[in-house]
């Protein structure tokens, strides 16, 4: 594996499942997967369906635990998902890669970034935003304020923030000219115990070969302690 990652953050209950591949193509999505995903998310739009509290309160923990505050407009990345696709009544494709990280995130209830390597770079730091740190995150200019924010930044250099379990950096975003990738699940070993990330990350190693041609794709899980 390619990408070195580096902590620096207060002990806690963390787990990252790491993710990275070459040779990918970004397209849209195969009718036959988008077939499949609808398929695995319909019980979130059935009108009896309720948010798993255990996964709602975990992930939320795991952000407050470094200081955030993780409700309204600063929800994690997999609550916003859910609530988009409730109010658009199906899955919104974007592209093969990003449609791959919005059905795992939506099936698992976990957030996970998926980053352009090419601009992130191989070095990477997971740490607390700091006080006046943002960034851009959609095409309108919308910015989001890191402090206190579990993040991903470059782990040398400008030591620029780029991802996080809220929302990425628009500046590093997988866009049709992607190749190389990495990918950030957040958890915990109480949100899922490691046989259970490793299931995960095997599906989405899988999905990238499959839809978007990975040529290379390799994985960990990583205990920050």
């Amino acid at each position: 594996m390619d990408t070195r990652i580096t902590f620096s953050l207060p002990p806690g209950a963390l787990q990252i499942g790491l993710i990275e591949a070459d040779g990918v193509r970004v397209l849209p999505s195969q009718s036959s997967y988008l077939q499949q995903i609808a398929e695995e998310i319909a019980p979130i739009l059935q009108d009896d369906w309720v948010y798993p509290d255990c996964m709602q309160k975990g992930i939320r923990s795991l952000l407050k635990a470094y200081g955030f505050h993780p409700s309204g407009r600063n929800r994690p990345a997999s609550e916003f998902l859910v609530k988009d696709l409730q109010a658009r009544g199906s899955f919104n494709p974007i592209n093969n890669v990003v449609d791959i990280n919005n059905h795992l995130s939506l099936v698992s209830h976990l957030p996970i970034s998926i980053l352009d390597r090419a601009k992130t770079g191989d070095s990477l730091q997971i740490r607390v935003g700091m006080e006046g740190e943002s960034y851009v995150f959609n095409r309108e200019g919308h910015e989001l304020s890191l402090r206190d924010l579990l993040i991903v930044a470059c782990g040398e250099g400008s030591m620029a923030p780029f991802g996080s379990p809220v929302k990425d950096s628009q500046a590093t975003k997988v866009f049709e000219e992607t190749s190389r990738l990495v990918g950030v699940i957040y958890s915990s070993v109480t949100l899922s115990p490691p046989d259970a990330l490793a299931a995960l990350l095997r599906r989405f190693a899988s999905f990238l070969s499959a839809e978007a041609s990975a040529k290379r794709v390799e994985w960990k899980i990583i205990d920050p302690w």
